[in-house]
């Protein structure tokens, strides 16, 4: 009998210690032990088990407790929970099961996956299987599978309608940049994630820093409520602005009774606007919308423009910019001036990968010429193509075709037109095709080139040049130290009607290496070879026949540079000597405009000569001294400027009467050519540059820069005045500037001509500026003596609302 209870017993022991126990057909557990306790109604496992449910749940767990009377199941230990059929998975340290509600319960941290679309975040949630609902009244973080962020401090959500609601919420919206997130706060709120769509009340939503390209923007809307459908969002009772955080009122805010973004549209609409510059109403939009940030490129109205001038009167401007296709675009500009007048420009454009090419035309009609009479009509067309060729064996090859007209001469000078291929110069239009090529061996540029000059008779006033080129290469040859440079450049021209010359120059310059001799003296040399061929007709500078000849030009120079260093100073002196020969009879050159300093009078072409060498034997003399500031602090020395002295002159045997008369090299003594600088201290410097002639008596060129800067204060005054051959100028200039503080500054500029007792201009400009906001008034007057300009008294107003747009009135003439 008692070896029958033994082996009964060890059956029992047996059977308890298998992998599965089943209870009531509702929980297999596969567990290495279990404890039964309370009559039957405790199950206890250890040691890590796993728990079936009926209802298609498994449970893994470190330790388990089932309440059989409740039908309870309280797992804790690194709990892992899996629902096959909801494709569920919760991972917490503790959980309750519930199964006669169907429902499950966890304690502390815990981390729930659905379906791979969802991850949950949270701390003590409530899964209700029955209706499939999740909750917690703890703080939530819910990721979905595009890493969109919900941040929640209470919520509930349906898992079959992907229904969320929840309160306090913080929605991170994913750009694959955290730093470029957008971050919406709400204080109650309900997602439908399957349709995208959403309900709030009290949103502020917080656009990344860097959607406008300033880092100091703090974009952000605050509305009352907003509602989302899809690709469309709006913003009801909102306040727009990008203007960087502060306890103060913003610069600048719209505020809209709605404010909606299209994403399908890519825009932004606002409903009943009110633009607020520091709380104060400036501007009322009924409705008015904007691209959203991310495009660069939308059809709609651009900023209005008022202007004025005495010259053209009052106007008005509406711009319209239409996207054509991808690759082409254009504005249209009509601008509407007092007495009928009407001003129509048009700026077309197109950019390929390896293209870009601008179309700019207009006309206005109803001007009054003081010449032409009533009513006039006045044109423009200019275009200009820029295309990369990408020719093989050519590290680039670009075609660049330009055309310039108007059927007016004064027509630029009195419309203001805007356009980034407007002429150079408002009194010379240019026409050209030209081609580049940049090869590893050469460089090569030819081009047909047309000017219009806009004066004179129609006759006289084009030029041509058809064709011209210029062909440039440096090589090396073995066993020569040094570098040589190959160029040869033509062109021919016809102007005056019936005037044409024809020249081609070819150049080749050796230029030696340094050398350094025993005594420190430093030489190098140069020789220059010129092949100068040129023919003429009608042209009383050149001969009817080909006229070809052959020049040279030597240059040796040398110096000796001497330094002299202390524990303050660094001290440098050089003297320089360059002599030159060319054996050859050059052009007459005296009429041509060139001005020699010390900073170009030991250049081998200083004279910047095409078709001549500078004939005869010159010595070029020079001396260059330079004092600098060594400062020492913490071992780092640092070198300040303090003085720059430079000295140079011109000797010949004979006087060169083809030399330019204004360089004054043409003589055996030139003018002595200086230059001094001062710096006493860091914010005050001094720059000096003359011409002093031979006799020591005259000065025949005076130039002073003298600059201050102090905290923020600056000023700089510039004083020009040239005599004798030099020429017969006399300017003084000044500009001065002083900033209030980070946002406020006020500048003013004037020049006046000395030698016709004429002030040329004066401006005075005030800007105020911040991250958000520029805004700025500029006086301004200019003196003209022209056939339909006057002297004018203008005032230009600009605001810049960023990154929305800037209001810019052309300018407004005050008389």
């Amino acid at each position: 009998m008692k070896n029958k209870f033994i082996i009964i017993t060890l059956l029992i022991f047996l059977n308890l210690s298998l992998s599965k126990f089943v209870i009531a057909e509702e929980f297999i557990f596969e567990v290495p032990s279990l404890e039964i306790t309370n009559n039957g109604n405790i199950y206890k496992g250890k040691n890590r088990g796993k728990i079936i449910a009926n209802t298609k749940l498994e449970l893994l767990s470190d330790n388990f407790e089932y309440f059989k009377k409740t039908n309870q199941l309280r797992a804790n230990g690194n709990v892992q929970l899996y629902d096959l059929k909801n494709n569920i998975t919760i991972n917490a340290e503790t959980i309750f099961y519930f199964k006669d509600i169907e429902k499950i319960s966890t304690e502390g941290k815990t981390i729930i996956k659905i379906s791979d679309k969802y991850t949950i975040e949270g701390f003590d949630i409530t899964l209700l299987k029955n209706k499939m609902i999740l909750s917690s009244n703890k703080s939530t973080i819910i990721t979905d599978q595009n890493s969109n962020k919900y941040k929640l401090k209470k919520f509930h959500y349906s898992i079959n309608q992907e229904i969320l609601k929840g309160e306090n919420i913080e929605v991170s919206m994913n750009t694959n940049n955290k730093k470029n997130n957008d971050n919406f706060f709400i204080k109650s709120g309900f997602f439908n994630l399957k349709d995208n769509k959403f309900l709030a009340k009290d949103i502020s939503a917080v656009l990344h820093k860097e959607l406008f390209g300033n880092n100091e923007n703090d974009p952000r809307i605050i509305a009352v409520s907003a509602k989302g459908d899809g690709p469309i969002i709006s913003f009801e009772k909102g306040v727009f602005t990008s203007c960087k955080k502060t306890d103060k009122c913003p610069p600048w805010k719209i505020s809209a009774e709605k404010i909606e973004h299209n994403k399908t549209k890519q825009q932004i609409i606002y409903k009943n606007a009110w633009l607020e510059v520091y709380d104060f109403p400036v501007f009322y939009f009924p409705k008015f919308f904007h691209p959203e940030p991310s495009v660069k490129r939308q059809s709609g109205f651009l900023s209005p423009d008022l202007g004025s001038s005495k010259s053209a009167g009052s106007s008005i401007s509406t711009p319209y910019f239409y996207v054509i296709s991808d690759d082409k675009d254009i504005t249209f500009k009509p601008q509407l001036f007092d007495n009928n007048k009407f001003l129509l420009q048009n700026e077309f454009r197109q950019k390929t990968k390896k293209s870009l090419s601008i179309l700019d035309f207009g006309f206005i009609k109803g001007h009054d010429s003081n010449k032409n009479g009533k009513g006039d009509t006045r044109a423009h067309m200019f275009t200009s193509s820029k295309i990369d060729l990408s020719l093989d064996n050519y590290l680039s090859s670009m075609l660049k075709v330009n055309y310039q007209k108007t059927n007016n001469d004064n027509y630029l000078k009195i419309f203001n037109l805007e356009s980034p291929i407007l002429p150079v110069s408002n009194t010379v239009l240019e026409s050209i095709i030209e081609l580049d090529l940049e090869h590893e061996g050469y460089d090569l540029t030819t081009s047909f080139e047309m000017y219009e000059t806009l004066e004179g008779s129609n006759n006289d006033r084009y030029q041509y040049v058809l064709p011209s080129y210029n062909l440039s290469k440096n090589f090396f040859l073995e066993g020569i130290e040094g570098s040589f440079n190959l160029n040869s450049q033509g062109n021919n021209t016809l102007k005056d009607t019936n005037v044409t010359t024809s020249k081609i120059f070819n150049d080749l310059n050796y230029s030696s290496v340094n050398s350094l001799l025993d005594n420190g003296v430093r030489t190098n040399f140069a020789i220059s070879l010129k092949n100068i061929n040129t023919t003429g007709k009608n042209n009383p500078e050149y001969k009817d026949n080909l006229h070809s000849r052959l020049m040279s030009a030597y240059t040796l120079n040398a110096s000796l540079p001497m330094i002299n260093k202390t524990s303050s100073t660094f001290n440098t002196l050089e003297p320089k000597l360059s002599l030159r020969l060319s054996p050859h009879q050059m052009r007459n050159n005296k009429t041509l405009e060139r001005r020699i300093d010390v900073n170009n009078i030991f250049n081998t072409n200083r004279l910047s000569m095409d078709e001549s060498f500078e004939s005869g034997e010159s010595i070029t003399l020079g001396l260059n001294f330079k004092k600098e500031k060594v400062n020492t602090v913490n071992e780092i020395s640092e070198i300040e400027e303090y003085i720059d002295f430079k000295l140079a002159s011109v000797f010949r045997l004979n006087e060169e009467k083809n030399i330019p008369t204004n360089s004054t090299l043409n003589k055996k003594n030139s003018n002595i050519f200086g230059q001094f600088n001062f710096k006493p201290i860091k914010n005050i410097s001094l720059g000096y540059n003359f011409s002093l002639t031979e006799d020591l008596n005259t000065f025949e060129y005076n130039s002073l820069i003298a600059k201050m800067e102090y905290e923020n204060f600056s000023t700089q005054f510039d004083y020009i005045k040239e005599s004798g051959v030099i020429g017969r100028n006399n300017i003084i200039e000044n500009k001065t500037q002083y900033s209030f503080n980070n946002a406020n500054s006020i500048s003013y500029n004037i020049r006046e001509n000395r030698e016709l007792n004429l002030t040329e201009y004066y401006n005075l400009i005030y800007e105020y500026k911040n991250d958000c906001l520029v805004a700025g008034v500029k006086y301004k007057k200019n003196y003209y003596n022209d056939e339909d300009i006057k002297p004018v008294e203008e005032l230009f107003f600009s605001i810049t609302i960023v990154p929305l747009t800037t209001l810019t009135p052309s300018k407004m003439a005050l008389k």
